[in-house]
């Protein structure tokens, strides 16, 4: 089938029975992890469908069992604050995008994601993933905070207490808390994936589109206020962690990071809250 667009790190098509656009991360060889071209590629098929409300839903899932590593994880200790810094910004804006398009937004999380993609898969109206999946906001293992918006949208999109327990530990998220919080919507055997990706889209195509579009509307202006706000924090706070440049110290033949240690941080964290700069625009 011809591919809608020819994008270098995403795969699309269309499906007519369902009016549903596939959108696949396509970095295989980097475990689909988010670098800034696959951010502008996402930007810029995110932008095109703003205007295709004849298109009932939109499907992301990954070219491998793992949906996204998130990270390059293999070359962090070289990526500069300034790279990472556009990264989580342009990242913020695409999850906002995706929690205001006029189409349902499915992802597919397969057999896992972490840091950076858990974080992207907060802008979907629906997750689905493997029943032995392991997801996890683990950016602090890396030296990093979940910087795109994880901490406050996290924490709004789930109980407080699932995130608070999720985000400090790092550690993967087991099948029935990814369920009783929400967060995973379904689970999936080896041999049922194709039949629940079919349930979901021919469920989409039964409902009213007007009504489906202005209640997903409704749903994410009720949320509006507290996103932005919580956005402009998260902000804040990334600034002031990044100041140890810890993301630094995990390097792959490194077994124990050289992590800064928190006595030392004080001052140089107060410093940052102060001198904190404006917080980024998030308008669709």
């Amino acid at each position: 089938m011809q591919p809608l667009f020819n994008y270098t790190t995403l795969s699309t098509r269309l499906e007519k029975t369902t009016r549903t656009l596939f959108v696949t991360l396509n970095r295989p060889d980097w475990n689909n992890a988010f670098r800034l071209e696959m951010l502008f590629e996402l930007e810029s098929l995110l932008a095109w469908c703003t205007a295709r409300v004849e298109i009932n839903s939109i499907f992301i899932d990954s070219s491998s069992g793992v949906f996204s590593t998130g990270l390059e994880l293999d070359s962090l200790s070289s990526v500069t604050r300034g790279q990472l810094d556009k990264i989580n910004m342009k990242l913020q804006k695409i999850i906002f995008s995706l929690m205001q398009l006029p189409q349902t937004v499915i992802m597919d999380l397969g057999s896992g994601c972490e840091t950076l993609a858990s974080e992207f898969a907060l802008g979907a109206d629906l997750r689905i993933c493997s029943a032995d999946a392991k997801i996890s906001f683990n950016h602090n293992v890396y030296g990093l905070v979940p910087a795109a918006g994880g901490m406050s949208m996290l924490s709004t999109l789930v109980s407080p207490a699932f995130a608070r327990s999720w985000i400090l530990t790092g550690a993967p998220i087991n099948r029935s808390a990814l369920i009783e919080s929400g967060f995973v919507t379904q689970t999936y055997e080896t041999g049922t994936r194709t039949e629940v990706i079919k349930t979901i889209l021919d469920q989409i195509t039964k409902v009213a589109p007007v009504q489906r579009i202005q209640a997903k509307l409704g749903l994410f202006e009720g949320l509006r206020s507290q996103l932005e706000a919580g956005i402009v924090m998260d902000r804040k706070i990334a600034k002031a962690s990044m100041t140890s440049e810890d993301w630094r110290s995990k390097k792959p033949e490194t077994k124990e990071p050289d992590f800064m240690p928190a006595k030392s941080m004080s001052y140089a964290v107060k410093l940052s809250l102060i001198k904190n700069d404006e917080g980024p625009t998030l308008e669709h």
